[in-house]
């Protein structure tokens, strides 16, 4: 009875001793407030497909002029005016396709100890139109530095 005993408390030791492990080495996330700016997309327009974190004025007004050369994308957009010393800007642009109905979504920014992660994904597949579009998302966020890693 005493080894059955001893047998049954070791194992409860060693499974509270392993899930404490486990919860230590998983890294806690703060969800940041995301602010849609513009989400759509391009037609005429070519860029790379890309994403970007801007963090001042310049990056922004060539952002926009360059969204603006063949339409006014940017009239779109909820606002064109950033205070950077607030906030920060992620734009996300996908590949370009020969039809229209894709999306390219930042579906969240978590704030972790040593980074931002933004998380995409596409979750309109396309085959809506057959007109060559470019899909893009741009948030705003709370200026934050820390480097930005993008899934």
């Amino acid at each position: 009875m005493k080894k059955l005993l001893l047998l049954l408390l070791i194992s409860i030791l060693f499974f509270n001793y392993s899930c404490t492990d486990k919860d230590e080495n998983i890294e806690s996330k703060t969800p940041i407030n995301l602010q849609l700016i513009g989400k759509g997309e391009l037609i005429g327009n070519s860029l790379p497909q890309q994403n970007l974190v801007i963090t001042n004025s310049a990056q922004w007004t060539t952002l926009l002029n360059t969204l603006d050369a063949n339409n006014n994308v940017s009239g779109g957009f909820t606002e064109t005016n950033i205070n950077f010393n607030q906030y920060m800007v992620i734009a996300v642009f996908d590949q370009t396709y020969l039809n229209g109905g894709h999306s390219i979504d930042i579906v969240a920014v978590d704030e972790t100890a040593a980074n931002l992660e933004v998380n995409i994904e596409k979750l309109l597949q396309g085959n809506a139109t057959s007109i060559v579009t470019q899909p893009y998302h741009i948030v705003k966020i709370p200026k934050i530095a820390k480097p930005v890693i993008f899934y």
